[in-house]
């Protein structure tokens, strides 16, 4: 099928009827693939507009032909032009490993890749995503493309002002792969959820990511809530599993607690095993977050790195350029001043200042180690002013949009990474009411810092493995 080249270098794919595995493997041709290699494009879409019914075959199979040109071309794939249901069958097809993106309509797709086919004086973006990292993302990067985003907090209100001819598109039901996380957990209050479900047994050990979980340790995080009100009961070999993750996680001095756990469906003797290993039980998440140690704890300074650190290394060196650069573009868009670098030392992190913010997050694979963000609060207002929405000086919502941000400034470098060979996952951003914080959770740790100056506002970036 010849794809159609669109003016904002789209090269379109637009299939008739079915998508199965049995047609699927007519639909991107060694010719299609020539045309789009000669024609330069940006972006490689399928259009399901006139797709009756798919299934994951029929997804998968031109799936990985894009996925071998987005390696060698470095360039955009997914889908557009889907209805909700075929939206929300990719997200039950891949689960949370969709590396591809998603845009509602064509028209949305041209916003992404470089702007409105027609740009007229309206110059207002309406913007939902229920993801709070997808809609700080699809934020700036609409901003980026020379458009003032509006964003919406809920489904309601996107709904009720999409009415409004006021502005030039209204984006909701769109996925930015690219800069896919593959986050297995949510956050809270600076505290990681994990979602439990069905009979617990040996098997939990192998479903759990105990890398994923280990980087959250390295980053800060000292709270851990497993979600268990759809489990239906446990068995000696998971009571173990969490029995010896407490006691590695003692070591960071974390606190691991089991929400909404059926009591009367669980041997008494597994409860008393897993308090005994320092686990505590709640009802509710309202309970879990209104206990006094909890609240100390989400509140408090994370706990210092124990584990040993293997120093920095040549490769993780040699990644600093390209965190660097991610960081300093991203707040320069975000808060159109221009960054003078001041000095670059290895040494242990020391902060410029003492009413500073600061965030983190760590990454592992062909790499690991940790990037951390800090700046005074005015400048944290300037650089978040899109993720925020509104004008605040509360200190909790302006931390958690700097997490937001240090997670797209990560996200960005593991594109580029990827670009260059590098394999990386990042685990969630963690918030620092105070750099003295960032300073125990790093200390007798050596990095590089990197110091910079916007205008008047101290900036520091810091690199540690």
């Amino acid at each position: 099928m010849k794809p159609i080249i669109k003016k904002q270098k789209i090269a379109l794919f637009t299939p008739q009827g079915f998508l199965d595995g049995e047609n699927a493997m007519q639909l991107i041709t060694l010719q299609d693939i020539s045309i789009v290699r000669s024609k330069n494009v940006s972006m490689v879409l399928i259009s399901l507009k006139k797709v009756v019914f798919f299934n994951k075959n029929g997804i998968k199979i031109p799936l990985d032909t894009l996925q071998k040109l987005q390696k060698q071309m470095r360039i955009t794939i997914g889908f557009c032009d889907y209805t909700k249901k075929q939206y929300d069958a990719f997200f039950n097809f891949f689960k949370n490993e969709i590396t591809f993106s998603l845009f509602k309509t064509i028209d949305t797709a041209m916003l992404f890749a470089g702007g409105l086919q027609s740009k007229d004086e309206n110059e207002n973006v309406l913007l939902y995503n229920p993801d709070s990292t997808q809609r700080s993302m699809q934020a700036i990067e609409i901003y980026d493309r020379g458009y003032n985003p509006v964003v919406m907090q809920n489904a309601e209100e996107f709904s009720k002002r999409s009415k409004e001819k006021s502005f030039a598109l209204a984006v909701d039901m769109t996925y930015l792969g690219l800069v896919s996380n593959q986050i297995a957990a949510k956050t809270r209050n600076n505290c990681v959820i994990y979602y439990l479900k069905g009979f617990l047994d040996g098997a939990v050990s192998e479903q759990f990511d105990i890398t994923y979980h280990q980087n959250c340790l390295k980053v800060g995080f000292s709270l851990f809530m497993f979600d268990a009100t759809r489990v239906s009961s446990l068995n000696i070999h998971a009571a173990n599993f969490f029995s010896r993750l407490s006691t590695a996680g003692a070591e960071y001095g974390a606190l691991i607690a089991i929400v909404g756990l059926d009591m009367e469906k669980v041997p008494k003797a597994f409860v008393e095993e897993l308090e005994d290993a320092g686990i505590m039980f709640f009802d509710s998440e309202a309970e879990f977050f209104a206990d006094e140690t909890v609240k100390s704890m989400s509140g408090g300074a994370a706990a210092a790195l124990k584990k040993e650190s293997h120093g920095l290394t040549k490769s993780l060196i040699s990644s600093l350029s390209i965190f660097v650069s991610s960081a300093m573009e991203t707040l320069q868009m975000m808060t159109n001043m221009s960054a003078k670098k001041e000095e670059v030392k290895i040494q242990p992190f020391m902060p410029t200042g003492d009413k500073m913010i600061s965030a983190s997050i760590a990454f592992y694979g062909d790499i690991d180690g940790m990037i951390s963000l800090s700046m005074p609060k005015e400048l944290v207002k300037k650089a978040c002013a899109l993720l925020i929405g509104e004008e605040s000086d509360d200190i909790d919502v302006l931390t958690d949009a700097l997490g937001e941000l240090v997670n797209i400034v990560a996200g960005k470098a593991k594109t580029l990474l990827q670009n260059e060979g590098t394999q990386i996952s990042i685990t969630l951003p963690r918030s620092y009411a105070s750099v003295e914080e960032l300073k125990t959770t790093v200390s007798d740790v050596k990095g590089v810092q990197v110091n910079f100056s916007f205008e008047d506002y101290p900036f520091t970036f810091y690199l540690n493995p």
